[in-house]
This record gives structure tokens, sequence and C-alpha cells, in this order.
């Protein structure tokens, strides 16, 4: 153990080898119990959920344990890091870290344990993770890798958790369509059973990162009368942030199901370069695309733009949206008015802002959910 007293950040700290995580959740109880500030105030524990972060790999550990520290000053947490690497026989390497946090006058602390757990049965992470938790808080797993939910890791931890946070990003578009599973049983896929911790509340960084591009197109139609066009939209195009020859991405995918969802578009078929979709009497054309030699980068916004075009009698209108790293620009066009060009800061998101949104959700998000049903329905079309 190594305690640091004038330090602002780490306070007390502690690591073992081949150790069991009964005698983490021990020294975790005991070095709390030990530590005190600089005017000798017991420490009071900061923790308002237990946090969970899954890190299949070297970096996802290095992101997790940026994140979830960066995260405690807003969301002080029990944070649990689990890393499995493979080995012919079980072993726990373990670190536990007591940090002093800065807003508080006296001895307020929030802690982070990581669990390297090598050659683990995936099967029995759960047993590794239990010793650990704070009774009576909501458990949140962050699952840093590609979210196959018949994964028996995601099945082991995700089963004694309250919610599940995942990036779809990480995944082919189509693992849009296996997530659903979790919001719903009713069978957007077919002959699949609905997974047994189908209990968790589901969320998508994804889905906050999309958070700007939505809200500024909800902001064009909450203008003038143009709210009226929105039950007479004839094609939806979003491009996504890909070159033009690689598949769709979950990105374009949920908010075009976010558009279906909430302006009431069915039934959507397979048509060339995307679908079309009934709304009402009418069919709606919704394509995708990416851009031709691009080259993503990993602060790339989710979208490169929408194109959405509408028409109610002779009256038209169309509204452009492109996304750049930290803005939108926005036009739109409509009939017997000013065209209107506006530039709109929508900052870069990073991977703990997207955590922190995902994580200060209260309960169940319904238009998420929705979305991602629809979203599910559009793949099975985009396949068929």
């Amino acid at each position: 153990m190594s305690t640091a007293s004038t330090a602002a950040d780490i306070l007390v700290q502690w690591s073992g080898k081949a150790t069991k995580s009964d005698a983490v959740a021990a020294q975790m109880l005991g070095l709390r119990k030990a530590a005190a500030d600089d005017e000798g105030y017991p420490m009071a524990r900061a923790s308002v959920m237990n946090l969970i972060a899954f890190a299949p790999h070297a970096d996802h550990e290095a992101l997790a344990r940026r994140s979830v520290d960066e995260l405690a000053f807003r969301h002080p947490s029990r944070a649990i890091v689990v890393s499995v690497e493979p080995a012919n026989s079980f072993s726990l390497d373990a670190e536990v870290f007591l940090y002093r946090h800065p807003l508080a006058d006296h001895g307020l602390v929030y802690e982070r344990a990581l669990l390297r757990a090598h050659g683990a049965d995936p099967r029995g992470l759960d047993t590794l993770v239990i010793p650990l938790l704070i009774p009576h808080l909501q458990s949140f797993l962050w699952w840093l890798g590609d979210p196959q939910i018949d994964d028996p890791g995601l099945r082991s931890l995700g089963a004694i958790c309250d919610r599940l946070v995942v990036d779809s990003a990480q995944a082919p578009a189509v693992r849009l369509r296996e997530l659903a599973r979790l919001v719903d049983s009713g069978g957007p896929v077919p002959n699949h059973p609905v997974p047994p911790f189908a209990r968790l509340v589901l969320g998508d960084l994804v889905w906050s990162r999309l958070d700007g591009v939505r809200s500024t197109m909800v902001q064009v139609f909450d203008e003038g009368a143009r709210a009226e066009f929105l039950e007479d939209v004839t094609r939806v195009e979003i491009q996504g942030v890909r070159g033009s020859r690689l598949p769709v991405t979950s990105a374009e995918i949920l908010f075009g199901g976010w558009l279906a969802s909430r302006l009431g578009w069915t039934t959507p078929a397979w048509a060339p370069d995307g679908i079309t979709l009934k709304a009402g009497s009418r069919r709606v054309v919704m394509t995708f695309a990416g851009t031709r030699g691009l080259r993503p980068s990993a602060d790339a916004p989710p979208l490169q733009g929408v194109h959405l075009e509408a028409q109610v009698g002779r009256r038209k209108l169309s509204v452009d949206l492109s996304a750049s790293l930290a803005e939108a620009h926005l036009v739109v066009n409509e009939t017997g008015m000013a065209r209107i060009l506006r530039t709109i800061p929508v900052p870069h998101m990073s991977e703990t802002e997207a955590l922190s949104r995902e994580l200060a959700r209260i309960g169940r998000d319904l238009v998420y959910e929705d979305a991602m049903l629809a979203s599910a329905r559009i793949l099975a079309a985009l396949g068929s």
C-alpha cells in the first residue's frame, strides 16, 4: 500500500498479484477506513452507482481507466474495470485506487478497482465482480468491445446489472438487430429467443453522439409553419462517415430509425440504394451513402450529412445538413421563403462525454428504444 496525503488526485492505492476478489473487496474497505485527509478527517465514500467497465483489449483498458476517472467528477462511483487475458490457468491481478474528490472540502473519496483476469472463464466473470459491488446501488455495465449479446462474458456480467451501455460503432450495423432483442421480444429478429438478461435498460454511445444532429433537425421543423411538412416527407438521404463502398454504419441506421419511429413510417421494403417506407397512403424513400475515398478519423462526427425533401401541395421544402468535427452547416430552401444558411456549433463528443450522457439518463429512453426497433426493421429490409 502507498499513500499520498498531499496529492490532489490519488489518495491511496494498492496492488496485488494472484489474489482473490474477496481479498480485493477487503482491501478497498480497509484502505478507506484507514485513510484520512490533511486535517485528519475520515474519508466518506461518494458512490451513486456501481460502474463495471469490460475491456476486451489493452487499448480498451486504457480508455476505460481514463474515462471512469474523468467521470468521477460528475458520476462518482464504485468503478470496476475488468480485463480478461488468455492463459492456461486462472489467476487474478488487481489494483485499487482511492481518489480524493477535488470539489469536496473534507474527506470525500471515490474508488476504482482494476481486475486483470488471466485464463478466466467468461461465463464466470460475475463471480469476480459481485464481491466488489456496493449493495442497493444501481449497477451499470459499460461494454467497450463488440456488443454481441450472445457473448458469454456479456451474458455473465449483464445478469448482475441494471443497465447496459454499448458502443454500436464498434460493430457492424447489423448488430443493432441483435441489440433490439434487449428492447422488445416482439420479433424484430424472428426465431431468436430473448436473452435471459433482457430486463437490462439499454443505452448506446452512438445515440448520444447523434444528439446534436437530431436536435438541429428538430429545430428546423419547430420554426414557422414547417411542421406541416413532416407529414409529407418524400425523400431522406443519410450520408455516413465511411467510404462509398463500405457497409452502412450504425449511426446511419439509428438516425434513420429515429426518423421512422418519430414520424410513423412503417413497413420498410428494399429499394435501390436504400428502402421505401409506408407513410399513410404515401411512400418515403430513404437512402444511405458514404463518401468516395473518405477515411474517417477517430474523432469524426457520427454522420457526414442529411438531405430531406418534402412537398405540401405546390410548396416544397429541402433541408441539407452537413457536419464537420465541431459544427454543422444547415441550408433550408422553402417555397416562398428566403433561403436559410446557418452554422451551428456541434462540439465533438468524447467517449467520456457520451458515456456521461448515457449514465445520466433516468429510466428507459423510450425514444431510443423506438428508434432501435425501427432500425432493426430497416436493417431487415436492407438485407432482403
